[in-house]
């Protein structure tokens, strides 16, 4: 354990923490991983002042924009495009990276939320401003419902399960830094009540599906990370549900009964560097199976493929949808990254997720 939160830990410049020192495409900071990061060496009880400061700074550089997009109206033509909104990627010194993938990402700011509010349940102490933290609450509130990036950055025209069950988590834990009873924190608490409600539409025949265009529209699609609605984000407690869930994403996600790919949805496949297995989604599924008291079978999926440091994916062509694109994005990673082929070895949030998720076997 230690030797992987020691590894997150020296990830960290200026307090933002790099989604991997190694693999330049990744020589960067993911808002949406250096909030995972953080909680996990938070879980751990290490100090993440560091990571808090970093944090910080950026909600207050990118306040600016959030006001002006609160004063905007919704169906304004501009109120979409990305480069009005938060960032999914900056440089350790909040530089704005411009690349192809979309920038426009929930997650990163509901977590970011979320981390700033456990930071102050763990230390008694309060990071921001209270009127940044009000900016960046009424900006997940009013935009929950628009289209953005999933986790893996694609999918930009469709409301994911996995984003709302972000911004349910950062709401929620940011509900618990208003005072009680204060008109804040009760519209916070019905606001992610109705939330919860929101995300339950997703499931279709126990299954909870990945994606819709319009948030009252047809679910379709599978996601690993849906699973994180059953664990961390807390959203979704019926144990069918899960089972349910689990039992689709090892039926069409994973090729060895193990291993869990990213996605599957309607005319389209993974084929990042072909479409193989994760780390991260195999421990996701761990987490799910200790909450349904399954501790052997998580346990397995801990130890699966085991190595340190953790990298993105598990590099084997018979776990890979299609040799084809694992082929093509060899050839481009070689390019950029000094003729080193990917994916990310190592990759921070791999290690410090599996960090978090194994304190399960310290608790039980």
């Amino acid at each position: 354990m230690k030797r992987f939160i020691e590894y997150v830990r020296y990830q960290s410049i200026n307090g933002g923490i790099l989604a991997s020192s190694i693999y330049k495409p990744y020589r960067k900071v993911w808002l949406r991983d250096h909030a995972f990061a953080s909680i996990s060496l938070l879980f751990n009880g290490y100090d993440i002042t560091p990571q808090i400061k970093w944090l910080s700074t950026l909600f207050q550089l990118e306040s600016s924009k959030v006001r002006i997009l609160l004063e905007m109206d919704k169906n304004h033509p501009d109120i979409l495009n990305q480069n009005l909104h938060p960032r999914a990627r900056y440089t350790p010194h909040f530089q704005i990276i411009n690349e192809f993938w979309s920038e426009r990402q929930y997650d990163g700011v509901a977590l970011s939320l979320a981390l700033i509010a456990l930071y102050k349940k763990y230390t008694c102490k309060f990071p921001v401003e209270r009127k940044i933290l009000d900016l960046f609450v009424d900006y997940l509130i009013k935009f929950h419902d628009t289209p953005c990036a999933d986790q893996w950055e694609m999918h930009e025209n469709f409301i994911h399960a996995e984003t709302l069950g972000s911004i349910f988590f950062g709401l929620r834990n940011a509900a618990e830094l208003y005072p009680r009873n204060s008109r804040k924190r009760l519209q916070l608490i019905n606001f992610t009540d109705y939330l919860r409600t929101k995300i339950h539409s997703f499931v279709k025949d126990g299954v909870l599906l990945k994606m819709k265009r319009e948030l009252d529209g047809e679910a379709c699609g599978l996601d690993s990370s849906v699973l994180l609605n059953f664990t961390l984000f807390d959203v979704i407690q019926d144990r069918e549900i899960i089972k349910e869930t689990l039992n689709k994403l090892y039926e069409s996600l994973s090729p060895d009964g193990m291993g869990l790919r990213r996605f599957l949805i309607p005319g389209e496949k993974d084929v990042y560097f072909g479409g193989g297995v994760w780390y991260i989604t195999t421990y996701w599924a761990a987490e799910a199976y200790f909450k349904l008291n399954e501790i052997e079978k998580a346990k397995k999926l801990l130890l699966y493929r085991l190595r340190f440091p953790l990298p993105e994916q598990i590099i084997d062509d018979t776990l890979i949808f299609d040799l084809w694109w694992k082929k093509k994005w060899t050839e481009i990673s070689r390019k950029e990254n000094n003729g080193i082929p990917g994916p990310a070895d190592p990759l921070t949030w791999s290690n410090s997720e599996f960090a978090r998720i194994l304190n399960y076997t310290v608790l039980l």
